[in-house]
């Protein structure tokens, strides 16, 4: 009998039959559930994918917009902004703005009345991200702005390589790409303006061709797959951790020097507050400002400027306890948080601060020595706000400016009087500026024959409560309040006004080193030029020798345009500052006048004859005539006269006085 149709045959199959059946079975449900999970984990992959991204873009907008709102707070800013000055803008917002986004194109406009949170929107059928930011004037005021970042194939591309992905712009109407997910970007109101498409991720399509050939592979593929998906979602997920790391460590963190920044102090400030009101302990905070900085930057570049302040931080830093914040708030700014810190121990950090910028700071362009200014306010009342520690800190320090720089202020509450009284003044100062309450008075340069050589116009301010306030006061005031270019243009308009019927007498017209560095500077005095058809040739212009340090384009174009326009330059105070024989060549000045301080020391001691007398001698030698200011005796002219001084101004030849008692001398003039 044949053994395959033997009944013991027929019975192994009967019985093996039912297993085949539930082998089968099983292989079928788990080929089935397999593939329904692996379907299931496809589409949960996908969506995870999806939402990341969607976090992602949302929080990218949140760090752009934060970092535009720190770039437009910068302490210059203000200046900067009121002045409309598009090379500051470029340089310090929208430049670090496209780096950071992509963006090919970024502005920076006054804000609408639709400009209140970030959305997207279009404008000619592009893209178009607005991102509002405050800004804050001159005077402190907040001002709206808003920054137009174009959402263009640059920004998307770099924000697919946060995820390691090629991302892709679709505009509005543009057909999808097969194979891609899309995220459409919305306005406000709901409506479509453009798409992200990046490749859709299939991580099981290596494993569809294995799935009917056996289940060990089925399973071998299974969870190969699973661990492919797992290890591309940590990637994303690392990546995005780390994209965020960044993102805070930006936000809290100076660019340049990798110290605390403004934002992450303030926090600081705040725990430590919190803690001194659990445990009733003191604490200071100084404010340091760098003493000499701008001439750095003037004279070696804001490269050199860049390293000084890394320098200065990596100094502080080592000097500090671990337990201290050092923090940078911008420009040549620091602050020192020290807790658990009374009078001594402030005073004591302060003083070694002091200490630590005696030694030079070596750079690459050169060796340079600067010092610091200390604010410091001892914080005992543990309620105080933030800010008015740091208002009380900033207040000490404008005292140790005042006072001469290089040392330490402690924050007194008198202060606080004084900086009233100061804005006080300063708010006065705008409105004499507004309604012309200032007024000019002119005073002589008589040669040795009793002949006038020129005069000198002098502004003056009679305040209707205070009285007569000095031009030493009012004029630095409006240097740092911003208000010395509207100065500037009411001396040039009054004083061509009142000395346009002079005939050909030679008038002097001071002007600050800040008006020379404003790029407007010519522009204005052309036009009152024109306006009151006077001749250049008639005027001098009288410049500090803090004028001509550095390098500054502007100032020097400035002053090249004045020669070409006819104005003779006078430096003024010669002697006392650091002009060079070069730059009296080079900014080819006609007359410089020795500072009253020397004419004063002649009835004093002899060196100051031997001074003058070397100046008087320079300015022979440059051919350059020569003024002695500040002339009350006739000792010091006779000594003067002496030393081969002929044209003096002051007392002894006269006081200023109004143009009023001058029409009638000067009327026709013609010697």
């Amino acid at each position: 009998m044949d053994s395959k149709n033997s009944p013991q045959e027929a019975q192994r199959k009967g019985l093996l039959r039912p297993i085949n059946g539930l082998v089968f079975g099983a292989i079928l449900m788990l080929v089935g559930a397999t593939a329904v999970t692996l379907t299931r984990m496809g589409k949960s992959a996908n969506d995870y994918e999806h939402g990341i991204i969607s976090r992602s873009w949302q929080h990218n907008i949140r760090q752009w917009q934060t970092s535009g709102q720190t770039l437009i707070q910068q302490d210059e800013a203000p200046a900067h902004l009121a002045a409309g000055d598009r090379h500051w803008i470029e340089q310090a917002v929208l430049a670090p703005l496209r780096a950071q986004t992509g963006s090919g194109q970024i502005r920076l406009e006054p804000a609408g009345a639709t400009d209140k949170t970030a959305a997207l929107g279009l404008v000619h059928g592009a893209a178009v991200l607005s991102l509002p930011v405050t800004a804050r004037t001159p005077a402190g005021a907040p001002a709206p702005y808003v920054l137009r970042v174009a959402v263009d194939q640059g920004l998307v591309s770099q924000f697919g390589g946060q995820h390691g992905q090629v991302h892709r712009l679709l505009r509005k109407g543009q057909p999808s790409i097969s194979d891609h997910h899309i995220m459409p970007l919305t306005s406000p109101d709901g409506q479509l303006v453009a798409s992200l498409a990046w490749p859709a991720i299939n991580p099981f399509k290596a494993s569809e061709t294995e799935i009917p050939q056996m289940l060990l592979a089925i399973a071998a593929a299974f969870l190969m797959l699973v661990w492919l998906f797992m290890r591309r979602s940590n990637t994303i997920a690392s990546d995005l951790i780390a994209s965020e790391a960044r993102a805070r460590h930006l936000a809290f963190h100076d660019t340049l020097t990798g110290l605390p920044n403004r934002a992450m102090m303030f926090d600081r400030l705040g725990q430590l507050l919190a803690m001194s009101r659990r445990y009733a302990g003191e604490m200071a905070v100084h404010c340091l400002d760098l003493d000499r900085f701008k001439e750095v930057n003037d004279t070696l570049g804001h490269h050199a400027g860049d390293e000084l302040i890394q320098q200065v931080g990596r100094r502080l830093s080592e000097l500090c306890r671990d337990s201290d914040t050092v923090a940078r708030l911008g420009g040549d700014e620091f602050v020192i948080l020290q807790p658990e810190a009374d009078g001594t121990g402030a005073s004591h950090l302060a003083q070694r601060v002091l200490k630590l910028f005696e030694a030079p700071f070596v750079l690459e362009a050169g060796v340079v020595e600067v010092g610091v200014s200390i604010g410091v306010t001892l914080v005992s009342n543990p309620e105080i706000e933030p800010a008015e520690a740091l208002r009380q800190a900033d207040l000490a320090l404008y005292g140790s400016k005042e006072n001469g720089r290089n040392r330490v202020t402690f924050f007194e509450p008198d202060m606080d009087a004084a900086l009233r009284m100061r804005r006080s003044l300063e708010n006065d100062l705008r409105k004499a500026l507004a309604d012309g309450s200032l007024t000019m008075v002119y005073q002589p340069q008589m040669n040795g024959r009793g002949a006038i050589d020129a005069m000198e116009a002098l502004v003056r301010w009679n305040h209707p409560e205070r009285g007569a306030i000095a031009p030493s006061i009012f004029v630095p005031l409006c240097e740092e309040s911003g208000l010395i270019l509207d100065l500037g243009e009411f001396v040039f308009r009054r004083v061509f006004e009142e000395t346009a019927g002079w005939g050909d007498v030679r008038v002097a017209i001071n002007v600050s080193a800040l008006q020379l560095r404003s790029p407007m500077f010519m522009a204005t005095l052309t036009r009152l030029v024109a306006e009151f058809r006077v001749n250049p040739e008639r005027y001098e212009i009288e410049i500090t020798e803090t004028a001509l340090l550095g390098d500054d384009g502007i100032t020097r174009d400035n002053i090249t345009m004045l020669k070409q326009e006819g104005f003779s330059i006078a430096l003024d105070d010669f002697g006392t500052g650091y002009s060079s024989l070069n730059s009296l060549k080079r900014f080819s000045v006609d007359k410089i006048k020795i500072d009253r301080s020397f004419v004063h020391n002649l009835e004093a001691n002899d060196e100051a004859e031997g001074l003058v007398d070397a100046i008087v001698k320079l300015g022979r030698a440059l051919k350059l005539d020569v003024v002695a200011e500040g002339v009350e005796t006739e000792h010091q002219r006779d000594r003067l006269a002496a030393c081969g001084c002929n044209t003096f101004q002051g007392f002894l030849v006269s006081r200023p006085v109004p143009a009023s008692e001058l029409n009638g001398l000067f009327s026709g003039h013609n010697p």
